[in-house]
């Protein structure tokens, strides 16, 4: 009864850790279950090696969706609402979850999407779909609440979503700590934040105080402008901003590699060569 389940699953190269996370997958049937909905996500997201990575990241949703009361008619509802075959493709490869609702349910999604200001054709709007299917209306709105809290506008908060759906994903209290070092310890202003909502998405601890470590070094070895538009500075990837900051400087300042590595704590920001320390 396993080992053709396994073999299906590794035809497929779902690898074995992504079933330990979902075990319950194999208690499904082969022929009446796993092989229609597989061959069902085949003829909606195409090649096999995006179908394994729909099912690696949401192994628990091909458990739970159901072909014929959920898979087919949510995909329907979803074509009828104008959203592209593309764009449904992409939607089930970075998250089945949609599949595991009602067609009740991804109606009101789409529409809450749509309120964003986000067009069907917009790049954003399958990750909106897919942040709403993981996300109750009620908590959504906690979220929205809170940003409002700090003095984010309506608008700004409406704009920062489109770009940014992820903003609301995170925790109450991630959001909290993110606004309060961004608006507290780094003194940027709050449309400074809104206009790039993806430093909401960077994390803390391993993205943003790191790289504000690396550019404190640069400053204090007047290797950079103390007015350098810091916002700007910590935006981009991994890669970019090591080429930028870390690479380029390394030679002359080697304490660019350890403050890029953690080992350098940040402590604050020479402005006109006073620190500006953080606050405890």
């Amino acid at each position: 009864i396993l080992r053709p389940k396994l073999d299906l699953f590794a035809s497929l190269r779902v690898k074995p850790r992504t079933l330990a996370t979902a075990p319950t997958l194999l208690t499904r049937s082969l022929d009446k279950h796993l092989l229609p909905c597989i061959q069902f996500l085949r003829g909606i997201i195409g090649v096999d090696s995006d179908v394994s990575s729909a099912i690696c990241r949401a192994p628990r949703a091909l458990h739970q969706a159901d072909l014929d009361k959920n898979m087919r008619p949510v995909v329907d509802a979803l074509r009828r609402l104008g959203l592209p075959d593309k764009s449904i493709s992409k939607l089930l490869t970075i998250d089945m979850t949609a599949l595991t609702i009602s067609v009740d349910r991804i109606t009101q999604i789409f529409d809450d999407v749509k309120v964003l200001g986000l067009g069907v054709t917009d790049r954003g709007f399958v990750y909106g779909i897919s942040l709403f299917c993981n996300l109750s209306r009620e908590t959504w709105l906690r979220k929205v609440a809170l940003y409002r809290s700090f003095g984010v506008s309506e608008g700004d908060l409406q704009k920062a979503i489109k770009r940014q759906p992820s903003i609301l994903h995170f925790s109450d209290e991630s959001i909290k700590k993110k606004l309060r070092f961004f608006l507290d310890d780094l003194k940027f202003e709050l449309s400074e934040v809104m206009e790039r909502p993806v430093l909401m998405a960077y994390s803390l601890e391993k993205t943003i105080i790191p790289r504000c470590a690396v550019i404190s070094v640069l400053m204090r070895e007047r290797k950079i402008d103390p007015n350098i538009k810091l916002p700007w500075a910590l935006l981009g990837s991994a890669k970019v901003f090591s080429e930028r900051y870390v690479l380029r400087h390394a030679q002359d300042v080697p304490d660019v590699v350890k403050a890029y590595e953690g080992k350098i704590a940040f402590e604050g920001f020479r402005d006109r060569d006073v620190l500006v320390p953080l606050k405890p």
